[in-house]
């Protein structure tokens, strides 16, 4: 799956291959040596170069550079095609061996747009705006949709200033009217440490009418209290999404106690808890603490047997509890499961160098290039009604 940007140049090689610069929306998974899972050998599958795929109910963000010549005077005409095939051109060579002239598989546009932009100095009249068609798409969910691409993109490293942007999309949206403002703004103040601000935005996502569904305001509830250390109150936050039973919650089919991660964040909650309660007379309420604690990761382990944080707690809490058998079981089970840290870096970084297109692509915010030097060009191209 990939997007064609066609402004004067764009598409595809004489053998139908889709120019590596592309924007795909896939992932680039490498094996321990760095190269690309490109032929049915799934199994060698170690490490993602980059993961472009857009979950269920998400968005993401893609940055294109368009270089405007200065003697260009007429509107411009950006057109953009997701596009999908079954099979990339190097899969094809790989299963045709020396019988692979072309890869024409069909290719199926997913999803079109069209956008006119107006030029400075244009021979037309100064005054009249290029027309675009209107969307269908109603204002806020493109504003929800677009800041959701950009807290995704501004939650890698260093990228803090995708979720100012992510900031403004998101206070456009409430705005408008709709509680999935204040409750994504929440996500953006979450990521940046403001926890004030993640509280107040909270506050507001409930109080609309309709209020943002109370399984989200709840969950975030409980990582701002988390990370505020009023460790009761997260404790309550997770425990009361985990028995949450509402009739929506039943029409939707959503059973919480099944999300290994929520269980997660309940039993690391309630252990930091546990640490709390200190000398003898506190030792009946610690014991309690660390037991729930336990449970809590056994049920984790129930849904995802090599769940390395719920492995890692408990060899904790064994310890703690002085049942080093079992706490150097689950030592040993997280050595096995833990990724290794190193290895994935020495994947990482020979890929980077083998894979060039994938190296920028990989980059925590990308820009293609549309008129990149060396980019595949159509036969002709078309500016202002002149081929």
């Amino acid at each position: 799956v990939w997007l064609d940007v066609i402004v004067t140049s764009g598409g595809r090689a004489a053998d139908g291959a889709v120019d590596p610069w592309s924007h795909f929306v896939n992932a680039f998974v490498l094996d321990r040596e760095g190269r690309r899972i490109d032929r049915r050998n799934a199994q060698d599958i170690f490490i993602a170069l980059y993961d472009h795929q857009i979950p269920p109910a998400a968005a993401g963000v893609v940055h294109y550079l368009l270089f405007v010549p200065p003697d260009v005077r007429e509107p411009i005409t950006v057109d953009v095609k997701l596009q999908y095939r079954k099979f990339d051109t190097t899969y094809m060579k790989f299963f045709a061996a020396g019988n692979f002239m072309a890869n024409d598989l069909p290719v199926t546009t997913l999803a079109t747009d069209r956008v006119t932009f107006g030029v400075a100095g244009s021979v037309d009249d100064p005054d009249a705006a290029p027309v675009n068609d209107d969307s269908q798409i109603a204002p806020w969910q493109r504003y929800n949709d677009y800041g959701i691409g950009l807290l995704r993109e501004g939650s890698s490293g260093s990228n803090r200033g995708e979720l100012r942007q992510a900031e403004e999309a998101f206070s456009e949206v409430e705005r408008l009217g709709r509680p999935d403002g204040p409750l994504n703004l929440a996500r953006v103040y979450l990521k940046e440490g403001r926890l004030d601000d993640a509280v107040a935005a909270l506050q507001r996502a409930s109080g609309f009418d309709p209020a943002a569904p109370a399984w989200s305001v709840t969950w975030f509830t409980g990582l701002v209290n988390k990370q505020n250390g009023y460790l009761d109150e997260a404790i309550a936050n997770f425990k009361g999404l985990v028995e949450m039973d509402t009739a929506e919650t039943r029409r939707r089919g959503f059973d919480f106690s099944r999300d290994y991660r929520l269980l997660n964040q309940l039993g690391q909650t309630i252990f930091e808890r546990a640490k709390q309660e200190r000398g003898p007379k506190a030792g009946t309420r610690r014991r309690r603490l660390l037991d729930d604690a336990v449970t809590l990761f056994a049920d984790a382990l129930r849904l995802d047997p090599e769940n390395v944080t719920a492995h890692y707690n408990l060899a904790l809490l064994y310890g703690q509890l002085s049942d080093e058998e079992k706490a150097a079981r689950h030592r040993a089970l997280h050595a096995r499961y833990k990724p290794d840290d190193n290895a994935r870096d020495r994947a990482v970084a020979a890929a980077r160098i083998k894979y060039p297109a994938a190296d920028h692509a990989a980059d925590a915010v990308v820009i293609y290039d549309l008129a990149r030097p060396g980019a595949y060009e159509l036969p002709a191209y078309r500016r202002g009604g002149r081929q």
